[in-house]
Parts: C-alpha cells; structure tokens; sequence
C-alpha cells in the first residue's frame, strides 16, 4: 500500500491545450476535449499485435503546465482489476485452487455472508461480482484509515472493522453487485497463495516480465515525473488536485505492509501505468497470453478469463455480461469488445479489445466535465474511442466466425479461441444442446434472462429468440420455430439447441460429421 500524493489546497484554472493538431483524427480530439472541458488525454490503438497508433493531448500536470503523453502515467482505478485476476489466475494455473472452491479455506477463517451461512463464497464469484460482498461499511472505513484493519477483522462476525452493512441480503452467486472489496480480497488471496506481498507480486510476474513500468505501489515506478495529476471538477472550469500530485523532487512513501493475507487496499484500481505500456497487457491477453516470446498466462486460461461467466444488468445497466473481471459490452465503436473501463479521484479510462478483428483501444484521462450517458459510458469515452475505431479499424467487419464442436471436448472453439462449457452438452437426436450463455458467447448474440416469467432470450441483428425451461419452440417475432426436443434446464444451466439457433442467425453453412459440428457465420441475412 501506498501513500498517495495528497490532494491540493488550490484551485487551478483550464487552459488551453498547447497541441498542434497533425491530421482530422487530432482535430476531432482536441474539439470533444475543448467541449468537456478534459485536463489532459492520452489514447493508443492496438492492431494485430502492436500499438499502430498513440497520442497525448492536453495536460497531464495544469499547474506545472506539463503536457499529457502516450507514456505518461495515469492511476488507472479499475482498469486494474483485469490485472488483479491475472495473477490470480497465474496461481489457477498451477493448480493451486479451483474457482469454485471456499475462499474460506484458504484464507483460514469462515468468510460467509449472514443472511446465507449455508452458502460458500467461491473465486468465481469474486471474479464476476455475484459474492454478495458490498463496499459499504468497514471496507468503506478503512479505505481512509490510518492503520487498516486486517482482513479478518472486516469479514468475521466480532471482529473490530465487521459490520453487517458488508453483506447484500440475497443468496451469494445471485445477483451482480460491483463490488471493489470483492476484488481486494482477490489480492489477498494471491498473497496467501504466493506467499508473496501482492504489489511485489504483481511487478514479479506482470509488470517486470512484460516490460511495463507499472506499480499499485507509486514507490514502484521508474519514472515518477511522467505521472499524471487526477484532478476532480469544482465548477467554473476548474479543476482541484484529487491524487497523485507530489511536490518536486518529493519521494513517495510505502505503507508498513500488513502480514500476508491482507492486501484488500489497492488490487481494485490503483496501479499506475501509461497507454503504451498498458497495451503490452492488452497484446498478450489477445495473443493467448504472450507478448513479444514472454508469457503469463496459458491460451486456454486468457481464453476461460475472457469468455462470458454471467449475464444480467448491473451497475445501472452498464454491466450486461462479465468474464473473469473483464467486463464484455456491446456499447463501443459497434462491436463486441472485451476489457474493462474505470473511474476514480477525476480519471474516466478504458481498456477494451476486439478479440475477432485482434484490435484494441486504450483510454485514459485525468479529469474533466463528463456526462454519463445512458450506456454507463461518458461522453468523451464513447465520442474519442468510436472516432478512433472508425478512424483507425474502420466499420465492424462481416462479423464471420468458424464455430467448431468436436465431440468429447469440454469446450467450443469459436475462431481459434475457447470457449469452455460451464455443463457438458447433451446430444439429442435432432440437435445437440448447449448452455444458453455459451450459444451467447460463440454466436456473439446478446443474451437476458427474466426472472420472473421464467424465459431467456438470444439477440442478434436484430433478430430475438425467446424460449424457457420446457418450451417445445423457440419464439421469435415472426411466429414459432418447433423443438423435437423441448429446451431444459441443466445444474441451473438453460439448454438450447446450437444448430437451431446458428441457422435461425443466419448460418451460412452448418453441418455434422462422426467428429463433431461445424458452423460457419457471418453477416448473412437470417
């Protein structure tokens, strides 16, 4: 844990940018910047391996007048939280747990919420914020505590921090409640596991390995001069230092550590990195987990993070469909992008890649007069990344994808990527079923469930299946597509018929063989 630099006593006022714009792309920058009102930008855009393209705009220091670069430094709140899994998932790898073991058992002591006591709280469900534990209470208090508690003092029931305000009162695994203590708690783990500190850990076999200079702790950065000034909005077009903004020369200070296991401050959003080295990270998640010969992760375990776990309405909506906390939406530049965005002490940032096209877009400013619109993005996240896809990667492609099912895999592979089954298929005489969430994830559809009439529904181009546990058709708005064998529910799973739904979606070719099924999509009218 770390010393932020404090916030400042001063106001300082906007003024303007000191860029000269280099093309129509700058230009339209610069003017949503001037709009809003944004200290300081700086973007890169990602293509088939490489950063193709970066830029700074703006200030990443107003008052010092120290401009905004592809390598300055932001503190980039929850855009960590895809790092944080990582190196959970490092300690997946070797076989150190499961997902959907009690994090009770390896953090020593009973973690269970006490409206459910019957109930475990499992990795998974810390990875996909279904662990019914809240930010509110001791969590809350010990964010600006002097001396944090420890961890087991926060979740035991007589401990000094615990209140009962931590725990929603619904059954763990339910419901998606975003939850920043979820993913400090993940830190925590990665310590009792590693037995390694977890920023250390982090720089150990993230950052170092990768070539980032990157830090949850400032202590950690090589270069401190880069790092940008979070400023929150005090009206009139100015700005008040938030985070990060330390005196010359100044020397940032370590907290104590706490003894291993308790590492819940910070694993939720504080490292500090820049765009370009930031997308070293992106690369190797799209690359199956390599960047330039190093790797972090196995292809098949970037690919299991990646892939949809749940699916539901979060966050006011903003959270539609979840991996391994990497947040899966279909609000940007027209596509089906995977990462994660953040916001916090003035930043608005975003890290999302197209893992079909092998594109991604990484965003990052340090303060401004947003406007959340009514996709839970702001303003100028949605105008800056849509300009520089539609710049940069141009209009979504045909949208094309080889599905291939081979019998006795545990898993689809949709264009060379995984997607793992949560329950095995079931082979019926017409059709083979699979879990709705994964028809969802391989078909790239858009996938709602309600509660309380029972039926889920598949949308894609327009186009809605709907059918429940038990329906002998699939609905869609031109009348009723009959069933051999009625859709069922499987260990809490909606089962669909995959060939079914691939042609009602408009497959272009779909066939079965001794082997397996293969089905070829693409843009074609249903």
């Amino acid at each position: 844990m770390e010393e932020p630099g404090g916030p400042g006593t001063r106001e300082v006022p906007f003024k303007p940018y000191s860029n000269t714009p280099r093309d129509g792309l700058d230009e339209a920058i610069l003017s949503r910047m001037y709009e809003a009102k944004i200290a300081g930008v700086s973007a890169a855009f990602i293509k088939d391996g490489r950063v193709l393209w970066s830029g700074g705009y703006g200030w990443a220091d107003l008052e010092r007048g120290r401009p905004a670069a592809p390598d300055t430094l932001y503190r980039i709140a929850s855009v960590s939280k895809p790092i944080t899994a990582t190196a959970l998932m490092q300690l997946w790898e070797r076989g150190m747990f499961h997902l959907d073991d009690d994090i009770g058992e390896y953090l020593g002591y009973p973690v269970r919420n006490p409206h459910y006591p019957e109930v475990k709280i499992t990795f998974r469900m810390l990875l996909t914020h279904t662990s019914s534990i809240l930010d509110a209470g001791g969590y809350e208090q010990a964010l600006t505590a002097p001396q944090p508690p420890l961890l087991k003092d926060l979740l035991v029931p007589g401990g000094g921090a615990y209140t009962g305000s931590t725990w929603g009162d619904y059954r763990p695994g339910t419901r998606f409640n975003y939850s920043n203590f979820g993913a400090g708690i993940i830190g925590a783990l990665v310590e009792v596991l590693s037995g390694e500190h977890f920023d250390r850990y982090a720089r150990n076999h993230i950052f170092r390995p990768l070539g980032m200079d990157a830090g949850y702790a400032v202590a950690d950065l090589t270069h401190l001069e880069k790092l940008a000034v979070l400023y929150k909005t005090t009206g009139n077009d100015r700005f008040s230092p938030a985070c990060d903004r330390f005196k010359e020369g100044e020397v940032p200070r370590r907290r104590p550590y706490l003894p291993p296991g308790n590492y819940y401050i910070g694993p939720a959003g504080a490292v500090r990195t820049s765009v370009l080295d930031l997308a070293k990270f992106v690369v190797a998640h799209l690359s199956g987990g390599v960047y330039q010969g190093v790797r972090i992760l196995r292809k098949d375990t970037a690919d299991l993070m990646q892939q949809m776990h749940w699916h539901g309405s979060g966050l006011n909506g903003m959270f539609r469909q979840m991996g391994l906390f990497f947040h899966i939406t279909d609000a940007l530049a027209g596509r089906r992008l995977t990462g994660h965005s953040g916001e916090a002490c003035g930043l608005v940032g975003d890290m999302y890649f197209d893992r079909d096209e092998n594109t991604g877009i990484i965003l990052m400013t340090n303060g401004g007069y947003y406007r959340t619109l009514i996709s839970g993005f702001t303003d100028i996240e949605e105008g800056i990344i849509n300009k520089i896809y539609h710049e940069l990667a141009g209009p979504p492609g045909p949208g094309r994808r080889a599905i291939a099912l081979r019998s006795g895999d545990n898993k689809a592979v949709v264009n060379g990527r995984a997607v793992f089954y949560p329950v095995p298929p079931e082979k019926k005489p017409a059709d083979l079923y699979l879990p709705a969430v994964t028809l969802a994830d391989v078909l790239q559809a858009f996938i709602e469930f309600d509660e309380k009439t029972g039926i889920l529904s598949l949308t894609k181009r327009g186009r809605v299946l709907r059918a429940g546990a038990g329906s002998a058709c699939l609905e869609t708005d031109n009348g009723r597509v009959p069933l051999e064998t009625p859709v069922f529910c499987k260990e809490g799973f909606i089962m669909w018929p995959f060939l079914t739904v691939a042609r009602l979606f408009g497959a272009e070719a779909a066939y079965r063989d001794a082997e397996g099924i293969t089905v070829m999509l693409g843009e074609k009218s249903p």
